[in-house]
């Protein structure tokens, strides 16, 4: 029985990193299809993210609103179906309960980024997306946000190392040409 139980979390756990990859490399449809059946929040989160990229607010809050396993993720989903909603105060509140009840959650800290971000706060926003990658070093799109706001911050030498991180983690992002384009003309000054 523990090694059924081993295997499914195994496999679970294989499963979100290919969605994860199919989202870096913007195959975001993918992402909704391959997480239909898990109930994870970690997977519904991601599939949240997918339909927001394709530009379906409705089924997003719907996925975001399956996050009530408990207190952090039930308030990143909070945060997301604010944020969709056009309500920041209310997704800043609902991010910054996220993070108080697991400050360790990778996508409590990336919420919480996304809603500063959203909010024009660049270096409050940054330093959220430094902490999901700090949790979870595999985040591209962590690393991608935080150097976006470092690169508003006028923080370059920050922003260099969290877009070099990006390329690495997701060679085939949508954002890549744009990256490099960045990391090119701050490179030629």
């Amino acid at each position: 029985m523990l090694l059924f139980v081993v295997l499914a979390s195994t496999g679970r756990a294989m499963a979100q990193e290919d969605a994860r990859k199919l989202f870096e490399a913007g195959k975001y449809q993918a992402v909704v299809e391959q997480n239909a059946s898990d109930g994870s929040p970690a997977a519904q989160y991601l599939k949240g993210l997918a339909h927001l990229k394709l530009n379906q607010p409705d089924a997003a809050k719907e996925a975001f609103g399956r996050l009530d396993a408990d207190g952090a993720w039930k308030s990143v989903g909070q945060s997301a179906i604010a944020l969709a909603d056009g309500n920041q105060d209310g997704a800043l509140a609902a991010a910054q309960a996220a993070v108080a009840a697991n400050a360790g959650l990778a996508e409590g800290q990336y919420q919480l980024g996304v809603v500063l971000e959203a909010k024009r706060d660049r270096p409050a926003a940054a330093a959220a997306f430094v902490k999901a990658t700090q949790s979870n070093p595999q985040m591209a799109y962590a690393h991608y946000h935080a150097g976006m706001n470092f690169y508003e911050a006028k923080r370059l030498d920050q922003m260099a190392v969290y877009f070099e991180n990006f390329l690495k983690l997701a060679p085939n992002a949508p954002e890549r040409p744009a990256v490099e384009s960045i990391m090119r003309t701050i490179r030629g000054r």
